[in-house]
């Protein structure tokens, strides 16, 4: 699980609603299915913080100058809709020798594609387009978004 607070607490809160919904659904109910395209729309928030909260935490440990650390917020603070090639850039932004790593994380076990998975069926759902999403996809892409972040916060954590 993620180390920070902020986003172990708001992966918990959707792993809640998961269980929930599991337990008070039915696999055909259509609440169900709006549950997970609500469900998809936080995992799409959490991967959007978990790039600004874990990268200002570490520039606020690592850089003296209060003008780094505001700027690093500045521009993290503008990351929308990160999919597994906006987590690379970002990644390459801090320091190109851990994007390799981080690529071939990414490419291991579907990673890269259950991101991109996340970010596209938001993007669908918010303009109100057909989703196909359901509470087990999106929960098997969730689980994997969580390595993707773990693995982000290992890295910086060896620095």
């Amino acid at each position: 699980m993620v180390k920070n607070s902020i986003l172990s607490q708001q992966a918990q809160k959707i792993y809640d609603l998961i269980i929930e919904c599991e337990s008070k659904f039915e696999e055909d109910d259509e609440l169900r299915s709006h549950m997970a395209k609500y469900i998809c729309i936080l995992c799409s928030g959490f991967l959007e913080n978990a790039m600004y909260l874990i990268y200002t935490d570490w520039v606020s440990t690592k850089s003296p100058h209060v003008h780094i650390e505001a700027y690093v917020q500045h521009m993290l603070n503008k990351v929308q809709n990160p999919n597994s090639d906006k987590f690379r850039e970002i990644v390459r932004a801090f320091n190109l020798e851990w994007e390799p790593a981080l690529k071939d994380f990414l490419q291991e076990e579907e990673r890269a594609s259950a991101i991109n998975y996340i970010i596209k069926d938001r993007h669908k759902i918010a303009h109100g387009k057909n989703s196909d999403i359901t509470l087990l996809g999106i929960k098997a892409h969730f689980d994997k978004a969580i390595e993707v972040v773990d693995f982000i916060e290992s890295q910086l954590a060896i620095v």
